[in-house]
């Protein structure tokens, strides 16, 4: 079994979402999803991304960023 490379932690209004993968890329999708599904709630949500590469850190918190403003501007589009 592949060791996981990437852990991110998504904290919500109902609690915690660990999330480990063996890639960036495998993480990013698990970690959209989860933010997608808060709708509205995502406002409360936070999130932490650990990674041994800071690139790739920055990279996928970036994007995490990016998912939560476009998850919050489709709510406000209604």
């Amino acid at each position: 079994m592949t060791p996981a490379t990437v852990a991110i932690v998504i904290a919500t209004p109902r609690g915690l979402r660990h999330l480990a993968s063996p890639s960036e890329r495998a993480a990013a999708g698990p970690a959209e999803a989860v933010l997608r599904g808060l709708g509205a709630a995502v406002r409360h949500a936070s999130f932490w991304v650990q990674c041994a590469d800071p690139a790739a850190r920055a990279r996928l918190t970036s994007y995490l960023w990016d998912v939560k403003a476009e998850v919050l501007a489709e709510v406000a589009a209604g």
